[in-house]
């Protein structure tokens, strides 16, 4: 534990941490003096001269004030580093977070990140300041004291020294059975929380099905999962608990012959064998204490480890000499483009341009590949292959920040943070006006939403947007899009859950150039737009129609059209569908 933490405290603090551990060692080493010396005491106290105690009383007493200022230093800068670990942490992690491809975060990665983000600050704050002392003290008091017994009896030293080691491999061995348990049931517990949030997110749909019971549902199955994991969390408790008692016994039976032996020898007087009796109380007393604190180290242990995980998760790569992206309306271009995930080919040799100030359409079957083509465009993903190019630029030889400032990105499953109306919009530019708020939401129709609420622009939106329709979400997201004014603009589905009405409008205030950005010459931003639904596809003049990860056929929808091929067909099943009645 104690390696992983120093593995995270930042270089400044590096040296008040081996101070803290020194101090603790410190502190350890005068726990067991303070222990050892009742021996001579009571030695004293027995013998011809009590007065003679006296002396040992003063170091006992001169041991206990020395503990205590060490244990306050101790205290003291273990709370300092472990505010300074604290904060500095919780920067690093959003710094990281921020920095890696978001191929990167699959959804156990970000399950775990979710975790840590939420637990790493007071449980790195608890470890550093109420953790690591009572572990370490716990730890190392065994040895220090058998290695002070060696002046009182060697050979009771000794066997405090070889039984120590034993008795922490015994302690490690029940740890170790428990802690398969305790994982096990750990992941089925998350499972649950899972299940139940599907469980009660997903009623309408379940209700419908009439199956609004839990019973046969995936939440069923978590719950059976729960159950035996937890009957397996108290069976694996008990081989651990029963090791830990043999060895427990043995030792004491060990270190007890050994004192008796030691007294009919001749070596020890009764009064110091029944001091060395307590002491071998307090010897044994610290192997208990590591198994009460077992559990919150294992759990502290368990979010460092997703801390590191984290913190050393690999960053998207930045050019050393990074490029600019040229003024003005510009193309986007992907060249022989291969990308990977899970083994298999997503994209395989993809290759088209879409024109700088015009609307690109990319077209196809579901998992063709679309929506990976506007991940790479914005490079949440590195290619495997070939290149992304922006106005000539490829993606990697762009500063990351840059390109993302250059790009207004809007995907169908859309998330608003926990504000109003009015502050989920002005993300797309902080510095914006009222007035330029007012004005992108008027051309995403997003003034109509706020005129119909009670509290207007004050509304807040939920976590998540929830207390929205899936078309206001939409809205919301498209305003925020439009204020950011970028001069490239990529949608996936954006406008999926908005009405035919509002969708026209919108689709013309995104694509008519009439807000380019500043230096545009002619034409306005280049979108580009995945989609299925024929109203969005017309809006498009220039279509790339994609199939099984490779470009079928791209050009003007009028000529692919013409041509009765993919397209064609494609384009007449959509308009088919969109005339079909129940």
């Amino acid at each position: 534990m104690i390696r992983l933490l120093a593995a995270l405290v930042p270089d400044a603090d590096r040296g008040r941490f081996r101070t803290f551990v020194a101090l603790v060692v410190v502190g350890t080493v005068v726990r067991a003096a303070s222990c050892v010396v009742l021996v001579p005491i009571v030695r004293e106290l027995f013998g011809d001269q009590p007065s003679d105690a006296w002396p040992w009383v003063g170091a006992l007493t001169a041991l206990t004030v020395a503990g205590w200022v060490v244990d306050l230093r101790a205290s003291r800068t273990g709370f300092a580093v472990g505010a300074g670990l604290m904060e500095s942490l919780l920067v690093r992690l959003a710094d990281r977070l921020r920095e890696v491809p978001l191929g990167w975060l699959t959804p156990e990665r970000t399950t775990a990140a979710q975790r840590t983000l939420t637990s790493v600050g007071p449980e790195v704050f608890s470890g550093m300041s109420n953790m690591i002392t009572p572990v370490t003290v716990a730890t190392l008091l065994p040895y220090a004291i058998g290695v002070l017994l060696l002046a009182v009896s060697w050979p009771i030293g000794l066997a405090a020294l070889v039984c120590a080691p034993l008795l922490q491999a015994a302690r490690a061995g029940s740890d170790r059975l428990q802690r398969g348990a305790d994982a096990r049931f750990t992941e089925a517990a998350e499972d649950v929380d899972q299940r139940v949030v599907e469980f009660a997110r997903t009623q309408p749909v379940l209700r419908g099905a009439g199956r609004a019971g839990a019973e046969g549902s995936a939440l069923d199955d978590a719950l059976v999962r729960q159950r035996g994991a937890t009957l397996g969390l108290l069976g694996w408790s008990i081989p651990g608990r029963v090791l830990f008692s043999i060895a427990s016994q043995a030792t004491l039976l060990v270190l007890a012959l050994t004192t008796v032996g030691r007294w009919r020898a001749g070596d020890l007087g009764v009064p110091e064998a029944i001091a060395v009796f307590v002491v071998i109380v307090r010897y044994l007393e610290p192997f208990t204490e590591l198994a009460d604190l077992a559990p919150a180290v294992e759990t502290l242990r368990a979010t460092l480890r997703r801390t590191i995980d984290l913190v050393e998760a690999p960053p998207l790569p930045r050019p050393e000499r990074p490029e600019p992206l040229p003024a003005g309306p510009v193309s986007v271009e992907l060249a022989d483009v291969r990308f990977e995930a899970g083994g298999r080919a997503i994209l395989d040799g993809v290759s088209f341009v879409a024109p700088a100030g015009a609307t690109t359409a990319i077209v196809g079957p579901s998992g063709a590949g679309k929506t990976t083509a506007l991940s790479l465009i914005a490079r949440f993903h590195d290619v495997d292959g070939g290149s992304v190019r922006i106005g000539g630029r490829d993606v990697r030889d762009v500063d990351p920040d840059a390109l993302l400032d250059q790009l207004g990105i809007v995907f169908q499953d859309v998330y608003l943070f926990d504000g109003t109306i009015r502050d989920n919009v002005r993300q797309g530019r902080p510095g914006a006006t009222d007035a330029e708020v007012d004005a992108a939401a008027v051309r995403a129709r997003v003034d109509e939403i706020v005129a119909r609420l009670p509290d207007g622009w004050d509304t807040r939106v939920g976590e998540g947007g929830a207390a929205l329709s899936g078309g206001e979400r939409q809205r919301v997201s498209l305003a925020r899009a439009l204020l950011k004014d970028a001069p490239v603009l990529l949608l996936d589905e954006a406008t999926s859950a908005i009405d035919s009405e509002n969708e026209a409008a919108v689709l013309a205030a995104l694509t008519d150039g009439s807000d380019a950005p500043a230096g545009a010459d002619g034409a306005g931003r280049t979108v580009v737009i995945v989609a299925h639904r024929e109203r969005t596809i017309a809006h498009a003049d220039h279509v790339v129609f994609v199939e099984d990860g490779r470009v079928i056929e791209a050009g003007a929808r009028d000529e692919l059209l013409a041509l009765g091929g993919r397209f064609a067909s494609y384009w007449d099943d959509r308009r088919a569908a969109a005339r079909w009645t129940l």
